[in-house]
């Protein structure tokens, strides 16, 4: 694979990392903001960024692409952006973009660590819940004992 495939490669997932874990995009998708084809949206999201660095690579002003990120944010999940998410947001993007022309990955496999991290918790935590679901008690007559929950 060529340097400057691999390079592409490692923006592309920086992106798709830095849009999974950012708040606000996070619980646009969650919540279907952007209707039942959010998750797709978001990677859409994630092409258009890509995109735009690589037709304008170290000329990319972050001032840009946080009014792409906004613009994105209105017009596809209906989200007002009222933080500074978006500028924090490509600043990051921008930083990661420099990075990856130098061929350093530091920062990337830091964010694929925690995103895998994340991602493990969660399942993690999704087990727990089952597992400490309480089965219904039924008497000798088949009815179920209905319990008070304690908070």
């Amino acid at each position: 694979m060529s340097t400057v495939q691999t390079q592409n490669d490692q923006f592309y997932q920086a992106v798709t990392y830095v849009f999974k874990s950012w708040t606000a995009l996070k619980l646009a998708v969650e919540m279907q903001w952007g209707g039942v084809d959010s998750e797709d949206k978001r990677d859409w999201f994630v092409d258009v960024v890509v995109e735009y660095f690589g037709k304008h690579g170290k000329g990319t002003h972050a001032e840009d692409i946080e009014s792409i990120l906004q613009q994105v944010m209105a017009d596809e999940f209906s989200t007002l952006l009222e933080d500074d998410s978006a500028y924090q947001v490509s600043k990051d993007l921008i930083k990661l973009y420099a990075e990856c022309i130098e061929g350093n990955y530091t920062s990337i496999d830091l964010l694929r660590s925690r995103h895998i991290t994340s991602v493990n918790s969660s399942i993690a935590s999704s087990k727990k819940v089952k597992s400490q679901q309480i089965e219904p008690i039924i008497d000798d007559e088949g009815f179920q004992l209905v319990t008070r929950r304690r908070k």
